[in-house]
């Protein structure tokens, strides 16, 4: 007789280079609503490219 039931997470072989996401958690309505949102992405767009311009600009290199 086998076991049909379904394993609760899939275990990685020894010495595995890749992450186990199976336990990450679900994000909200919210934070899909904000990812989506053709309004708030081109605000953080622009926000992200100042910071790494910042970093060029001002950086010590």
């Amino acid at each position: 007789m086998t076991n049909s039931s379904p394993q609760p997470h899939a275990v990685a072989p020894e010495g595995a280079t890749y992450a186990d996401l199976s336990k990450a958690p679900m994000p909200t309505k919210a934070t899909l609503r904000r990812r989506e949102s053709l309004i708030v992405q081109p605000v953080r767009f622009a926000l992200f490219n100042a910071r790494i311009l910042r970093m060029i600009t001002f950086g010590d290199h």
